[in-house]
Order: C-alpha cells, then sequence, then structure tokens
C-alpha cells in the first residue's frame, strides 16, 4: 500500500502545521458556549502503556479540549486490550473508549449496545516484527506467535497475510500474551518468534533487540481503521448533544497532534514513560507520513465495509453496518469546525 502524502520536506511540514495551528485557534473561538454545568464523562483507552497512534484521547486532556467541549473528565483510564475495552463499554464501566472496529462489530453481534462514531486511529500502523531467522511468512510455520487472545485484532490482520502466503492459519502456533507492551517484551526476549506491533512499539523492538520487520498489515488492508471511538448507545439516546462533543473533543486532539510535534512527543514520553526522544520522534513522524490521525474524524463507509467483510470470512455473524455505527456525530462535529486538508 502506497500512502498519497501532499507534502514532503521540511518546509512543507512547516506550512501544514502553520495550518493546523490557525484552525486550532479558530476552533478555540468558536468553541460551544455551555451555560450548563460540564457533563461527567468516563472516558477509557486501550493500551497501557499508550501507543502514540492512540495518544489523542490523553491528549484532548492534557490540552483542556475535553473541558472546553463542555466534558468534566477526571482522568483517561488505561485498559490494556481490546477486549478489555469492550467489556468495561458492554458493562458500563466507561462512556466512552477506543477501540477496534471488529471487537466492537462482535460485541453489537452479542447483543451489546455500543456504536462507532469516528476513527481517530484512521489507517492501520501495525507491522510484523520477527526473529531474524524469519525471512518470509511462510517460516511462521509451526512457530509461536504472540497475540493479545484468540480472536484478537493482532490475530485476525495477519489472517490475509498468511492467505495470500499459502500458509495456514492454524499452521502457525498462536500465544495469547495480552497488550501491545507483553507482545513487545515476549518478542524481544526470545520468547516467540513473530508479533503484530504498532509502529512506535516494533521502533522500539528493533532498539532493543536484533528483531527485524517482516512485512505491514497496511499492504492488505489499506482502508480499514486502526482504532475506533466508541460510545454507549444509552449515551447516543439520552445525551446526542455529549456524543457530538466528544467526538469534536477527539478530532481537535487529532488536529492538535498534526500540528505540534515537540508538545505531542512530550505528552507521550510522559505518558509512556520512554526516555528516548529519538525513537518517539521518529514514531511520530512514520505515522505522519501515513497520516495516520483522523483529523477530519478518520470513519468512512468503505472503511466499515471491509471491517465488515474480514469479520465475516473469521466467522462473525453478518449484521448491518448502521447497526453498531452512527456517522450523526462526525458529521456534526465537522459542520462545527469544518474540514481540514489531510
Amino acid at each position: 500500500m502506497v500512502f498519497r502524502v501532499e507534502w514532503t520536506g521540511a518546509d512543507a511540514m512547516s506550512k501544514r502545521a502553520f495550518v493546523f495551528v490557525l484552525l486550532n485557534l479558530l476552533i478555540g473561538l468558536t468553541a460551544p458556549a455551555h451555560a450548563q454545568a460540564p457533563f461527567k464523562l468516563r472516558i477509557a483507552s486501550v493500551n497501557s502503556p499508550p501507543s502514540m497512534h492512540t495518544l489523542y484521547m490523553r491528549v484532548a486532556q492534557e490540552e483542556g479540549i475535553y473541558k472546553r467541549n463542555g466534558l468534566d473528565v477526571d482522568e483517561v483510564i488505561s485498559l490494556t486490550s481490546g477486549p478489555l475495552m469492550t467489556q468495561a463499554l458492554a458493562s458500563g464501566h466507561v462512556d466512552v473508549g477506543d477501540t477496534d472496529a471488529e471487537g466492537v462489530l462482535n460485541a453489537v453481534a452479542s447483543g451489546f449496545h455500543l456504536a462507532v462514531v469516528a476513527a481517530p486511529s484512521q489507517h492501520l500502523s501495525y507491522v510484523v516484527m520477527v526473529q531474524p531467522d524469519i525471512k518470509t511468512l511462510k517460516d511462521l510455520a509451526g512457530q509461536p506467535f504472540a497475540i493479545s487472545r484468540p480472536g484478537a485484532q493482532s490475530q485476525y490482520l495477519l489472517f490475509p497475510l498468511l492467505d495470500e502466503a499459502g500458509v495456514a492459519r492454524n499452521a502457525v502456533t498462536w500465544v495469547p500474551i495480552g497488550g501491545p507492551s507483553q507482545r513487545r517484551l515476549a518478542l524481544t526476549n526470545n520468547r516467540v518468534k513473530g508479533a503484530l506491533l504498532h509502529l512506535d512499539y516494533a521502533l522500539a523492538a528493533k532498539r532493543d533487540s536484533n528483531v527485524v520487520q517482516l512485512d505491514r498489515v497496511a499492504r492488505d488492508n489499506p482502508d480499514y481503521p486502526h482504532q475506533m471511538l466508541v460510545v454507549r448507545k444509552e449515551l447516543i439516546e439520552k445525551h446526542p448533544d455529549v456524543v457530538t462533543a466528544v467526538t469534536r473533543s477527539i478530532i481537535e486532539a487529532c488536529r492538535f497532534m498534526v500540528a505540534n510535534r515537540e508538545r505531542t512527543i512530550d505528552i507521550y514520553m510522559k505518558a509512556s514513560g520512554e526516555t528516548d526522544r529519538n525513537l518517539v520522534s521518529a514514531g511520530y513522524d512514520a505515522l505522519l507520513s501515513i497520516h495516520g490521525f483522523g483529523v477530519n474524524g478518520g470513519m468512512t463507509r468503505k472503511g466499515l465495509e471491509v471491517v465488515s467483510k474480514l469479520a465475516v470470512e473469521n466467522g462473525a455473524k453478518s449484521i448491518p453496518i448502521e447497526s453498531w455505527s452512527d456517522f450523526r456525530f462526525q458529521e456534526e462535529a465537522l459542520k462545527q469546525i469544518g474540514r481540514v486538508a489531510e
């Protein structure tokens, strides 16, 4: 997959950042006035420590974006994996979170009342990282490969690559390890031969060991969204204005991240505990190069159709896209703050 990049070079990046800074100033001027007290909202983010690609929840908190949009968020709760996020949302322990699209689809098919409203991580940033003796995907046959759990995104996103290479899905020894941080450690400690990792985790793994990159998941899934913004349908029914406000907040956070490189890196280093600024900078630049942040919300019909197709291929129940998604809030947020060039 080749991502179209509209600007290149330091001058062009500065120009784009300047445009986003001006836009953020205008957003501040056009922020809606809230006569009522801020709405108390419980927000969680997947991955602990966080990935740069899913940092928008914390950026919105650190930069006062939630507050500016009339939301009272005490803290961003950290959860270690997508399945835990889905469970927390379904049980009502949190109101808003970010997780993989197929996890939401399966939860709704099982009777849980959730909906995706945006895709702040709009393109996949997963890479297949392996021990150096693994030269091709065929070499993974019979080898241990780290996943969070059976049926998780860290497993099923590898299926199209295995199918293409002629490797049976059950030929790989799938080892449930946990979230991306745990999978990275399992790989660098040579407990497994491969793992699917976020870009920044992959860079850290290469720094800490002799593992190598074998492939990129986005090559076979260019339209598949990395993470979705998910809300409880009860919140949609009772407080649709709040859903618009949180959707707008996350879009604004994505725009802030694109416009404010050094501040975003600072926030990431604080949240993750990573001390290697050069490594973090490389991860940030890589995500920017693939237009990884949903500066216009990121959720598209085409992307959700790809999710549904892959989910059914993986044995999920086929359900209408409208049953687990709601585009109204992304559209309303963009009416308020306008679209920007990506």
